[in-house]
């Protein structure tokens, strides 16, 4: 596998149609309306099955039914894998918080300490399993993309399979790749926002919706590629 073709492929792929990535942005902006918010993640899984079938270009917006429902299968999806790891950091935060209140309840105060130390134990656990779940997230949506039904997404023997296909060193580089990306530009994009008013509005209309689908586009590339021989691979 080369990470290098992977990125510089995925790196031009959202500039075959600027004007989609403004539409995005647009979605983004107003996923606060929370519909927005489900088409934005559409487009995104759209862009994810698009090229899991091999197409090089965008596609395009529209069957806005069929796009509504593949975000809500992606956020479903987001959901039902985060649901352990939020559950174990909220309970490790809310116990952290238990000694302040435990100076003004006498009750509290007599728990062991050791208690509180063993639940806040809780938020690390809980983060270490939400970095281990991230690690598979991008196969677990490649795999929903490609199959096209919701179930692909917790079929756990084939996507161990995929992972072995593609080389579990190999998918590791790429994924510390991708996380070192998206570092440095939600580094850059923060320091954007406050001394530019224009910030404001670039970071979420063209920089965000851009690292997106270079993320789409790559996570495709990866799945379908990440195995194959050399004649595939230098077809990227």
């Amino acid at each position: 596998m080369d990470v290098g073709q992977i990125s510089s492929n995925a790196i031009k792929y959202p500039f075959t149609d600027f004007s989609k990535i403004l539409i995005l942005g647009i979605f983004l902006i107003l996923s606060f309306l929370i519909i927005p918010g489900f088409l934005y993640l559409g487009y995104l899984f759209r862009t994810l099955k698009a090229s899991v079938a091999g197409l090089d270009e965008l596609p395009e917006f529209g069957e806005w039914g069929e796009m509504f429902i593949d975000g809500l299968k992606v956020f479903v999806v987001l959901l039902v894998y985060s649901i352990v790891p939020l559950t174990l950091i909220i309970i490790g935060i809310w116990a952290s918080l238990i000694p302040i209140i435990a100076t003004s309840n006498t009750v509290l105060a007599e728990l062991p300490t050791i208690s509180f130390g063993l639940i806040s134990s809780f938020s690390i656990i809980g983060s270490i399993l939400g970095i281990i779940i991230s690690f598979f997230i991008p196969v677990i949506m490649a795999n929903m993309a490609y199959y096209g039904e919701l179930k692909y997404a917790f079929k756990f023997n084939e996507l161990f399979q995929k992972i072995s296909e593609i080389g579990w060193v190999d998918y590791l580089i790429w994924f510390i790749v991708m996380l070192i990306i998206w570092t440095v530009t939600a580094t850059v994009a923060f320091i954007m926002i406050f001394p530019l008013i224009i910030g404001v509005l670039l970071v979420p209309l063209v920089i965000y919706p851009y690292m997106m689908l270079f993320f789409a586009r790559s996570t495709a590339l990866i799945y379908v590629y990440g195995g194959a021989d050399d004649y595939l691979k230098s077809s990227l």
